[in-house]
């Protein structure tokens, strides 16, 4: 399988989404009940793509190209964020510290929800943009949610975390709850969006 941990840093959204996510996939075992609603993902800039996943009619994974329509969720970053999150600092520093990367088949696996909670999840309305603080620095990446355009300059919400804070997380020191009640986390916006996404995603299928 390809080795997620040392992934080009120029990697570009085609190589990503036809060549290294096709070979992760097809080792993840996805979850039963899985509908046929798409996943979209849009890269931004110089050099970005957009791609959406999912199950086909017939109950094969698929990867394509362009714009899915209304996808219950929608991922937009920026070309920078793209690399920096896979392939980049952020990757090197987590990998660092866990020895594991941020994005792998665990986490992937994640986005397949069984079609009942997708359509739960299709229900919300609005965009939740996550920023990742180190230093002066910023990643953003936002989702939107209902099949809505993505607004990654006003979401109606926005969660501030450190690298720190992500680390603290990812060595099961902490977990986001606590952060938030120590201001590690910080919420801006709606946060009735984030509590129903939680509850939505820690319910039993």
């Amino acid at each position: 399988m390809v080795d997620l941990s040392s992934l080009p840093s120029d990697i570009t959204p085609e190589n990503f989404f036809t060549e290294v996510l096709p070979e992760v996939l097809g080792d993840v075992e996805l979850p039963s009940g899985l509908g046929t609603e798409r996943m979209q993902f849009n890269i931004t800039g110089d050099g970005g793509a957009s791609y959406h996943i999912g199950i086909d009619g017939d109950g094969d994974l698929t990867i394509e190209e362009g714009q899915a329509g209304t996808p219950p969720i929608a991922v937009t970053a920026s070309m920078d964020a793209f690399r920096s999150i896979l392939a980049g600092d952020l990757r090197d520093r987590i990998l660092s510290a866990t020895g594991a990367v941020m994005i792998g088949p665990k986490q992937l696996r994640k986005a397949f929800m069984p079609d009942a909670k997708v359509q739960k999840v299709k229900a919300i309305k609005g965009d939740v943009q996550i920023r990742i603080e180190d230093g002066g620095d910023v990643t953003a990446v936002t989702t939107t949610f209902g099949g809505g355009t993505p607004n990654t300059t006003t979401p109606v919400c926005r969660v501030s975390i450190g690298v720190p804070s992500i680390l603290e997380i990812a060595q099961k020191k902490a977990n986001p709850q606590q952060l938030f009640m120590q201001g590690k986390i910080r919420i801006e916006g709606d946060m009735n969006i984030v509590f129903q996404l939680m509850g939505i995603l820690s319910a039993p299928n």
